[in-house]
Formats: C-alpha cells, structure tokens, sequence
C-alpha cells in the first residue's frame, strides 16, 4: 500500500518529468532563420514580409540581418535586442532596428520557444501592423558575445 505523501511525492516528480525542462537564456544560443508575415501601416495597410538570419549569444542578445519586401519594395534591414526567456519558454525582446542603414525605432516582440529549443514563434507587439513571425533554429553555433 503506498502512503499518501509517498503517491504525493510521486506525482509531483511524473508532472516536472512531463513539463520537461524549462527554459533559460542559453535555450536559444545559436543561428537562426526567421521570417515575418503581416501588414505594416506605410501609410496605409501594406503586404509586409521579412526573410533573414539572426545570431543569439548564450546570454540572449541578438543580432540579426535580412530584407523587408514591404508592398513589393525589397529593403534591407538589421535587429538587434536583449531577450529575456522565461522558464515557461516564454519571453519577450526588445530590437534596435534599421531599414535601408537608416534607425527605425524599437521593435518590441513577445514569443513562445518550442520543440525544445528548435523554434520561435513572436508576435511584433508594437509594429501598429499585423505580423507575425517564426524563426528556426540552423545551427548551435559558438557565437557567445
């Protein structure tokens, strides 16, 4: 017969096994691919789409570049952010970006890491559009700065 703080105790262990393990800053360590699909105001509602790559050191900083094709418009730009991850492998960042080399403002985004690390998917939260955004791990890497 098993005592009840001994099932208790069991129980416990087999719902940590379950939620498996949870997220820190080194979760997303490494190269990634994103994309964003939406609209952005530009003055109006426009196609927006986001295609690149990004680097995350094992203390959550980003670095990305890639092209913004913004209503047919191809236009390079770059991010660059502090994330906090969550233990609940949530979290939010914060990009400096630029379009075209010029500054564009801050990019606040707040996200969901699945799969054990090997996927992101973000909600812009301050865009004044409708976008949505995923990135895909492509390597470990050994980026640390």
């Amino acid at each position: 017969m098993v005592k009840p703080i001994t099932a208790l105790l069991l129980l416990g262990l087999c719902i940590s096994a379950y939620a498996g393990p949870a997220c820190t800053q080194q979760t997303t360590r490494g190269t990634w691919a994103y994309t964003c699909e939406g609209q952005l105001p530009a003055p109006d509602p426009t196609p927006t789409r986001m295609l690149g790559s990004c680097t995350a050191s094992s203390t959550g900083y980003w670095t990305c570049n890639g092209n913004v094709n913004l209503g047919g418009q191809i236009i390079p730009h770059t991010l660059q952010g502090q994330a906090q991850n969550q233990p609940d492998c949530t979290g939010t960042i914060s990009y400096e970006h630029t379009l075209g080399g010029a500054p564009a403002g801050t990019l606040d985004i707040r996200y969901v890491i699945a799969g054990g690390g090997q996927s992101i998917d973000g909600l812009p939260t301050n865009s004044g559009g409708v976008l949505s955004c995923s990135l895909r791990r492509i390597g470990r890497g050994h980026f640390d700065g």
